[in-house]
């Protein structure tokens, strides 16, 4: 009864050819084979109830407009993620408990967790390709760990399974009244570097425009952060808190973000976090950009100038220029609202400056650099539901920026604001914002990527004009049978699809 001639499109007719094109062989072999995991990742909430509920597109354009986008999306840059993926357990109470009180939870809710899984996940609805490398195990927690992250778009071809045993988890309380969170975490199996040898690694880097780092499982992922500098892609890594061969895995960096405790606690000795920070920064030698969040008052990052204007650069102190800039930024602090939250405010630069606070030892080793401050958004009490996983947030869009080429200051006001979105939710993801809604106002000095009406998941910004442009990949023999319409087997009919999705290869 459609106005157009084309056919109704039933969404689980389109599970399988969306893997049929996906990232990896054995994703092809399972879409083929018909399983649960050939269907489309990467989708909204209210496309992942319909797929479950057998739901069909009433209008054969709004099916095209799906393809498209994922057509799209299939060219969007790569982040590889290697870290932690759990299940969290969030209970709100309306005060932290007292030793041996009893109380009742104003609001209970089990989510996807963990550092990189957070992270990738706001990469995936910023519109890229995100892959984790994680161990998990085969119990239940591990399967609803893999359901999430693939609903979510992220490619988990790459997971090492130890069957046997207990998948990482973390109990966490959330306090309404002093607007923290505590976690207690149980980690999974242990994952060593002789799981992932040169072959793997090299398979997981494939097509890679940024390697992303959380600072956990450091073995294997110093084998994977040096196969990855010497492949010439970028790594970002995380420092969240002290953990063992964390500072060697920094030191590969070309982009670090720290928490605002890391650099103090990775330098007792400095007076002060401005002291610890340049400290810190002196002894990454690798690292372009040294960003550390500040909770409530925004972000820092300690950009390396260019050689040109280090030779006019002054000495001054890092309290100094960050106390400068922070004034400057609040003069400029624009007014409204964006999407339910203010908007966020400009991040201000300072010239090239040799930064004094550690001593003259450390001001030589880190050379002039360049200040950057970006303000948090300023969010009133009584809207902030949950702070967990804002930081994840902040470092999803900070890697969206690098992968995309975007200025840093404007990653950085990007992940403002995604971190505030995320603070009105409950949990590490629910708040996360697909691209879409995301502002114009909000991407700074660079156009918002162009995408299809109502598509899925929409791609990114095209990446940096500086990296080479990669050869088209060959096309299976799976591949070749969907292009051509002689393989049937999988949605009859629906060979005229395959075919217009087989022209990217042209």
């Amino acid at each position: 009864l459609l106005s157009s001639c084309r056919p109704v499109v039933p969404m689980q007719s389109l599970r399988a050819p969306t893997l049929a094109l996906g990232v990896s062989e054995g994703a092809k072999r399972r879409a083929v084979a018909g399983s649960r995991l050939a269907r489309p990742v990467s989708v909204r909430h209210h496309r992942r109830i319909a797929i479950r509920n057998n739901a069909v597109f009433a209008d054969a354009d709004q099916a095209q407009r799906w393809i498209d986008a994922w057509k799209a999306r299939l060219n969007a840059p790569r982040v590889v993620g290697v870290g932690s993926a759990g299940v969290d357990y969030l209970a709100s109470v309306a005060a932290f408990p007292k030793p041996d009180e009893k109380l009742r939870t104003d609001a209970f809710e089990t989510q996807g967790g963990g550092n990189c899984g957070n992270a990738l996940t706001a990469v995936a609805r910023l519109g890229l390709r995100p892959c984790i490398l994680t161990k998990l195990s085969d119990d239940g927690a591990g399967k609803a760990i893999l359901d999430e992250l693939r609903d979510d778009g992220v490619d988990t071809a790459h997971v090492v399974i130890e069957p046997g045993k207990s998948s990482p988890f973390t109990y966490i309380i959330v306090d309404r009244e002093g607007s923290t969170r505590t976690c207690i975490h149980t980690p999974g199996p242990e994952f060593t570097p002789k799981e992932m040898p040169l072959a793997a690694i090299e398979r997981l880097l494939d097509g890679a425009s940024l390697c992303y780092f959380d600072g956990r499982l450091t073995e294997v992922a110093i084998e994977v952060a040096k196969v990855a500098k010497a492949r010439g892609v970028p790594v970002l890594v995380e420092g969240e808190r002290l953990r063992d061969n964390l500072p060697a895995l920094l030191a590969l960096g070309d982009y670090v973000c720290t928490s605002a405790n890391y650099p103090q606690d990775s330098n007792p000795d400095a007076q002060g976090f401005e002291a610890a920070m340049v400290a810190m920064a002196s002894k990454l030698p690798a690292a372009k950009a040294i960003v550390t969040t500040l909770g409530s008052r925004g972000a820092v990052c300690l950009v390396r100038a260019a050689a040109q204007a280090g030779k006019a650069a002054r000495a001054e102190s890092l309290a100094d220029v960050v106390a400068k800039l922070e004034k400057d930024a609040a003069v400029g602090m624009p007014g409204g609202m964006l999407g339910g939250v203010p908007v966020p405010a400009w991040p201000v630069v300072s010239d090239a400056a040799v930064l004094t606070d550690a001593g003259d030892e450390a001001a030589a080793a880190l050379g002039a650099v360049e200040v950057i401050f970006a303000p948090a958004v300023k969010l009133q009490k009584s809207s902030v539901v949950d702070t967990t996983g804002a930081g994840d947030a902040f470092i999803g869009s900070m890697c969206y920026g690098v992968a995309t080429g975007m200025e840093l200051k404007d990653a950085m006001r990007l992940g403002a604001y995604v971190a505030a979105k995320k603070c009105g939710s409950l949990g590490a993801r629910p708040g996360l914002r697909d691209i879409s809604e995301v502002p114009e106002a909000v991407f700074q000095g660079k156009e918002k990527p162009k995408v299809a009406a109502a598509a899925v998941n929409k791609t990114a910004s095209r990446p940096p004009a500086v990296r080479k442009a990669k050869a088209p990949r060959e096309m299976t023999d799976l591949d070749k049978e969907f292009a051509d319409g002689t393989r049937k087997s999988i949605a009859p009919g629906l060979s005229k699809w395959m075919l217009k999705l087989g022209r990217r290869y042209e």
